[in-house]
């Protein structure tokens, strides 16, 4: 268990072991060996079993019989890692020793069952590319054929199961992760086993049927998550990957509809087709069209054509997400430059819009008589996922001090329009990817609004935050929003005024509610003003928040927009809102 993992999918696994030492070298000895394992025992159970996936890894046999021992405790792996898992799904990013031994344990467990499948497929390959049968051992290379397409299935299904661990963590792949991977789907693409149906073959029941879906469940798992999304919609995505990779196209030759390539000699995971340097050669090329099809017509038919995953977990904020990665290029626009400052951040959107009201709670900012109008403070978009994950819903009225807190950061480096900093130490409850943000580079900068992009975890207790700016000029306000026809609350907003070319615009950053969408009539509340808004499009739509174009409906109350913005933008100028805490 001390073995570095990035030397795991490297080296070959020496055959030296001639016999297992905890059974005979049967199927039926192995089962009844591990039938008697207590999966209570976590702790024992997971070095058992470790200790015995190593020795069957090892055994010099052949590769049928390691595919037969090893699948005959495939289940009470499955069982001792979703138990382990258990402990770290959900947790906070930095976690104590005990978790990150968990984490650790659980990680090298996965990889090693990984590689057994993937020692098999290789050497089965190998034989069958080199070995000379003759006539009458037609059934030993029929076997051959069959180990070699199975284990090449259930290889990938583990590396996507690894894949999706190291997602939930926020970390990035092992070295000669990809490389494994693209070369499994090569092979089977040169020797036409990846569209072959398991089921079939093996009698099984699982939801994706071949090599090719399984390769495409890694591909969709890989350009969804770019570290922008958070651990429970990374387990949504996951759960509706088994639909969606049925819409994805992996071929050998280009179309017009390949967005994706990859190089099956890099170690590397797919890339946005574009125009490539001459050392990158794409051997597979990916369309994801009818995935976007099918997701635009699903939106449009009020859900009709959704499965019961993608009802469960496809929410406003992620189809958001996915439409974004799925229509626009990939690729990064701006160039990083090396800056060091120390920058001051708070998060959340209730919190921004008690600092930029001057210290004063929602309540009191909306000036209207008690038992006028019922309250309710920033309602976070519920997204419960299932009944083992927390539902994250702010009703508390005031803010304690832990939530307004205010935190110094190190910057690493600056874009045109973000920063790139350093976090260590404890994570407050609101650190979560598509968190508003205000941040202060210095005492005599004003205070801007953004959103936290994406997270990495980074060295030894820390990670890496990427921070993108939104506006400059945000002012304080409050939307009232009908939740039935004789009833409707208040909640916190954020006016946002920007310029470009000359031209002004605005635009509000809401609460993430899910009865908000585009197309809706809200009123927004200005001081004591009331105004009638036509929301037109959605700009953005994180998990916390959504920032929405708007009309008036009466264009000739823009001066009450315009008044109540001058005054504001004079106010908070003059603002510390280090003051606030006191």
């Amino acid at each position: 268990m001390t073995t570095n993992p990035s030397d795991i999918f490297q080296i070959p696994t020496e055959l030296r072991r001639e016999k297992l030492s905890f059974c005979q070298n049967t199927v039926k000895s192995v089962q009844e060996w591990s039938a008697g394992l207590s999966i209570l025992q976590l702790g024992d159970s997971s070095k058992t079993l470790f200790n015995a996936l190593l020795e069957i890894s090892e055994l010099q046999c052949q590769e049928t019989l390691r595919f037969d021992l090893i699948q005959s405790i495939h289940p009470i792996i499955e069982n001792i890692l979703s138990s382990l898992e258990k402990h770290f799904f959900n947790q906070g990013l930095i976690t104590n020793d005990r978790n990150e031994h968990i984490i650790e344990l659980a990680l090298l467990l996965r990889c090693y069952f990984a590689k057994i499948y993937i020692d098999i497929a290789r050497r089965s390959n190998y034989q069958l590319n080199n070995n000379k049968f003759s006539f009458f051992a037609f059934n030993q290379k029929k076997n051959l054929h069959t180990a070699r397409i199975v284990s090449s299935y259930y290889a990938l299904q583990q590396l996507a199961l690894l894949l999706y661990q190291q997602q939930i963590q926020y970390s990035a792949p092992l070295p000669g992760q990809w490389l494994t991977i693209n070369q499994l789907m090569d092979c089977a693409l040169q020797n036409h086993y990846d569209h072959t149906n398991i089921n079939q073959l093996l009698g099984t029941q699982h939801q994706l049927q071949s090599v090719n879906q399984s390769y495409a469940q890694l591909i969709l798992l890989e350009i969804f998550n770019t570290h922008q999304i958070r651990p429970s919609e990374i387990q949504g995505l996951y759960l509706c990957s088994f639909d969606w990779a049925k819409l994805v196209q992996v071929l050998p030759k280009e179309t017009t509809l390949s967005r994706y390539i990859v190089d099956t000699s890099k170690d590397h995971p797919p890339i946005y087709n574009a125009h490539q340097s001459g050392n990158f050669q794409p051997g597979i090329y990916i369309s994801t069209q009818d995935l976007l099809e099918h997701l635009n017509n699903a939106q449009g038919k009020n859900g009709e054509y959704l499965s019961r995953n993608e009802k469960l977990f496809l929410t406003p904020a992620l189809h958001f997400h996915i439409h974004n990665l799925l229509t626009n290029s990939a690729e990064r626009r701006h160039e990083r430059y090396e800056y060091s400052a120390q920058l001051k951040i708070c998060f959340g959107l209730t919190v921004a819009h008690f600092y930029l009201s001057k210290g004063k709670n929602f309540k009191e900012t909306l000036e209207l008589d008690a038992g006028n109008y019922q309250f309710q403070n920033e309602s976070h978009f519920i997204n419960s996922m299932s009944a083992n994950i927390p539902v994250e819903m702010n009703t508390s009225r005031t803010l304690d001090r832990e939530t307004k807190q205010i935190y110094s950061t190190e910057v690493l480096d600056i874009s045109v329009n973000g920063y790139r900093i350093k976090w260590t130490g404890a994570t407050p409850k609101n650190l979560k990817t598509g968190e508003f943000i205000l941040v202060q580079e210095n005492a005599q900068s004003q205070w801007r609004g953004g959103v936290i992009r994406w997270i990495k975890q980074s060295a030894e207790k820390s990670l890496e935050l990427g921070l993108e700016m939104l506006a400059q000029d945000i002012y304080p306000c409050s939307i009232y929003v009908k939740s039935d026809r004789n009833h409707g609350n208040y909640h916190p907003a954020l006016l946002v005024q920007t310029t470009q070319l000359d031209e002004v615009s605005s635009s509000l950053i809401l609460p993430g509610l899910q009865m908000l969408r585009d197309k809706q009539t809200v009123m927004l509340r200005l001081g004591t003003e009331e105004l009638k808004v036509y929301l037109v499009k959605p700009l953005l739509i994180t998990q916390s928040f959504m920032r929405f174009d708007f009309e008036l409906l009466n264009d000739q109350k823009q001066s009450v927009i315009d008044a109540y913005i001058s005054k504001q933008a004079s106010e908070i100028k003059n603002q510390d809102l280090w003051e606030s805490l006191k």
